[in-house]
């Protein structure tokens, strides 16, 4: 796994890329909505009961703080006893960095880059987020069953097939993945037999230029993440508890969007007339949330907000209030929450760099 430290032309061009399309994304959608604008955005968030909208600015807050506990079990396992705030520091790398980063390459490499400048070596440091995300893929697998188990009616109520196969899409790539994840446990040596008939085919139609190095990476990678797993395969209550802290997370995340439903629920007239469960709202999240793992984009700008106003048409027939309900819950379960992650990375970032260093001299010296 890639250990540098976090280039600054790189951060640079990836927000300015993330800006553009964000900026793109709200001139068409204050551009199209007939009625809809900021001031709209301003008088929803007036009307919003504001115990919901606090409520979700925490659990904002806990989503990264769950991911963070996940990091810090697995580390503990490993013998490694970091603080709770540095836990928090590495989950929130990991949120930001995937943000501006198509996508979300640049998490898990920017979360290691400080693990390791705290101490925890490499090979620990690989196993600690590769069993994570293992666990992360496998909680979202769980989720996505019991979604369909429990409400499989609100997919087929989605009008637009579009939308639906994005969810299915999204869904297969994270089920390849967990596949791909479970094959590697049970034999390396399979993986890595269709792994070369697939960089085979690739080279024939000339999709890989270096047929051997592109296979020495993906070998590379199957012993590295095989080994991860046997570090901390001794381990159950630990493999459990960081499934389970990955699952709250994932509900803490599809949280926000329902308490500022709620919280519109509770205080908007409009909406007085809507009866709807709080697990159907679970469910309409879930496949929006879904929806969005099979676009390659930075935070799926756009994309995001499209799925969002799809699935929940069928819920809030107003397009105003539509759209300001997903304004608000994609302002904060996104835009706010990586700005947020970026200042606590920023913070850490400086303390690695700045402060620890001169306090390491100050002893030194005395």
């Amino acid at each position: 796994m890639n250990t540098k430290k976090p280039s600054l032309k790189k951060q640079i061009l990836n927000m300015s890329v993330l800006l553009a399309m964000i900026g793109l994304t709200f001139f068409i959608i204050f551009r199209n909505k007939d009625g809809f604008s900021i001031a709209s955005v301003g008088e929803f968030v007036k009307k919003i009961h504001y115990p919901f909208l606090i409520g979700a600015f925490l659990c904002m807050i806990l989503n990264i703080g769950f991911k963070g506990m996940s990091i810090g079990v697995l580390s503990r396992t490993m013998g490694y006893h970091k603080s709770p705030l540095k836990n928090y520091s590495y989950a929130s790398a990991d949120i930001y960095f995937s943000a501006i980063t198509p996508s979300a390459t640049g998490g898990q490499p920017a979360s290691a880059y400080y693990m390791v400048k705290d101490g925890i070596p490499i090979s620990h440091t690989t196993a600690i987020l590769s069993v994570n995300l293992l666990m992360y893929t496998a909680s979202l697998m769980a989720l996505a069953l019991i979604t369909f188990i429990l409400r499989p009616n609100l997919f087929f109520n989605i009008d637009s097939w579009i939308v639906k196969a994005c969810i299915i899409a999204g869904l297969l790539v994270q089920l390849l993945f967990l596949s791909v994840y479970v094959m590697i446990m049970i034999s390396e040596k399979l993986v890595m037999r269709i792994a070369r008939w697939l960089v085979s085919i690739a080279a024939l139609f000339r999709i890989v230029k270096h047929k051997d190095e592109y296979i020495g990476r993906i070998d590379a990678s199957v012993v590295r993440f095989k080994n991860s797993v046997l570090l901390l395969s001794h381990s159950k209550k630990a493999l459990f508890a960081s499934f389970m802290l990955n699952f709250i997370e994932r509900l803490t995340y599809i949280s926000i969007g329902v308490l500022v439903f709620y919280g519109a629920l509770y205080n908007i007239p409009e909406l007085a007339g809507v009866k709807i469960s709080v697990i159907d709202i679970y469910a309409l999240e879930a496949y929006c949330w879904f929806g969005a793992y099979c676009i390659p984009l930075p935070g799926a700008v756009g994309a995001s907000e499209a799925i969002f106003n799809n699935v929940f048409k069928m819920v809030i027939s107003n397009v105003i209030l539509l759209s300001s309900t997903m304004v608000i819950t994609r302002g904060i379960n996104f835009y706010i929450s990586f700005i947020f992650a970026g200042i606590v990375t920023l913070i850490h970032h400086i303390r690695v760099h700045f402060i620890k260093p001169k306090i390491e001299e100050k002893k030194q010296k005395a």
